[in-house]
């Protein structure tokens, strides 16, 4: 029998950049009435609800530029901020630098991404592991759980690949530590939600949370190029490079699945 893992440490969420965002995970920030707030360009933003507005504007500008762009690298604060409707030295006062502007952009985004995971698992049934068959069922299920999470919050995939590759080495530790440490109560949640669908304790599918990350980015690099080199892989004798990320990733996770639960020791009888 397996020694039990420790489950992940549980603590809140942390403050990392000022002013925070009043809802962390990227939708609009609203006032008492529920309506989105805006702040007009040029103007300084004083309250907190003005200053959650202008850094949403920001964040949002920031992402449409990523969007478009090959790398992190091509977008530039000036960029931004023109993008956003601000000064140059506005955007800084929001994050100390370019990365910091990025960190906070994977962090909204990660948060939504694991919203959406979070109620797809829950829509999914819980496994029955006595019934014959059902670790095929259950693996495809969690599999589709993930992946249709990717293709609600598409930057996701691309974000996270950014993040262990050309970001990482360049952000403040700190910052990225309060971010990391910061996740860590919605892993285990994820993880908890994962073991019902796959008929596993929560404890043993925390050791799958980072599979699924590693095959996010996996799959990324090798079905999305980027914008400025897409038409490359359009031409026809590139077609054996052209493959389909949420079917890679599927196949992916599913077969990470079934693994698992097969290397799992038999329950006696």
């Amino acid at each position: 029998m397996p020694a039990p893992v420790p489950a992940l440490p549980r603590c809140d969420f942390p403050a990392i950049l000022a002013p925070r965002w009043d809802d962390p995970c990227g939708r609009p920030a609203t006032g008492q009435d529920g309506a989105p707030l805006t702040i007009a360009p040029g103007r300084r933003a004083r309250s907190t609800e003005a200053k959650a507005a202008r850094r949403e504007a920001i964040l949002d500008a920031a992402r449409r530029l990523y969007e478009a762009a090959p790398t992190i690298e091509a977008v530039g604060i000036e960029e931004v901020a023109r993008a956003a409707g601000v000064a140059k030295g506005t955007v800084y006062l929001y994050a100390p630098s370019k990365e910091a502007l990025f960190l906070a952009l994977y962090e909204r985004t990660t948060l939504a991404w694991l919203d959406r995971l979070e109620a797809r698992l829950a829509a999914k049934p819980a496994a029955g592991p006595a019934r014959a068959g059902y670790a095929a069922d259950a693996a495809r299920a969690a599999a589709a759980a993930v992946v249709g999470a990717c293709m609600e919050v598409p930057l996701m995939a691309r974000l996270n690949a950014a993040l262990h590759g050309s970001l990482e080495p360049r952000l403040d530790p700190d910052a990225l530590y309060a971010v990391k440490i910061g996740m860590i109560e919605r892993l285990n949640d994820i993880a908890r939600d994962l073991g019902r669908v796959l008929g596993l304790p929560a404890r043993e599918a925390a050791e799958v949370v980072p599979g699924l990350f590693v095959c996010m980015i996996g799959c990324h690099h090798v079905t999305m190029p980027p914008p400025n080199l897409a038409g490359l892989y359009e031409r026809p004798e590139m077609a054996p490079y052209r493959l389909d990320f949420s079917r890679l990733m599927g196949n992916s996770l599913r077969d990470m699945f079934l693994g698992r639960l097969a290397a799992r020791p038999e329950e006696p009888a």
